[in-house]
């Protein structure tokens, strides 16, 4: 039989160490190396229309619109065949209301889908934005850190759409 002063410690030794292990996963997360590639995901839709709803901080609305026209004429102007279909149905639209908390909202819209397209915008510069890797790298890193600056207000949601009425 268990005494009542070894249950009660038992019971505080397991929530410290439930405790520690949380902070430790939060903390490990939080300083963990993050890759650029690494950073964002593979992106592809679908549906027949895909949209991403980019959420941006209106004090970076510029720099959100200067990199999705960087990202767009990449893909326009890919010697890649996919990535070019890609790019020439793709247009950004920004909403003319606030967002939530005065944030501005952004779509993306892919009209239509290249089925199989990776649309990060990461990738995207990465591996063809002026010419490619090595010459690219100082500016893709600094359209990166503008990309993802500008999302700090709330970042992104896919969409997939399928006609239901034509």
């Amino acid at each position: 039989m268990l005494r009542m002063g070894t249950r009660r410690t038992r019971l505080w030794g397991g929530a410290a160490a439930v405790a520690a292990l949380t902070v430790g996963v939060l903390l490990g997360g939080a300083f963990a190396p993050r890759s650029e590639a690494a950073a964002q995901p593979s992106v592809g839709f679908t549906g027949e229309v895909g949209i991403i709803l980019n959420v941006v901080d209106p004090s970076k609305a510029a720099d959100f619109e200067r990199v999705m026209d960087a990202y767009i004429e990449t893909l326009r102007s890919s010697d890649d065949a996919q990535r070019a279909r890609m790019g020439s149905g793709l247009k950004v639209y920004r909403a003319a209301e606030a967002g939530p908390n005065n944030f501005a909202l952004y779509y993306l819209v892919a009209d239509p889908v290249v089925s199989g397209g990776n649309y990060a915008v990461a990738q995207i510069l990465a591996d063809e934005y002026m010419g490619g890797p090595p010459e690219n790298g100082d500016e893709v890193r600094e359209l990166y850190e503008a990309y993802t600056g500008s999302l700090q207000g709330g970042g992104q949601q896919t969409i997939n759409l399928n006609a239901v009425v034509d």
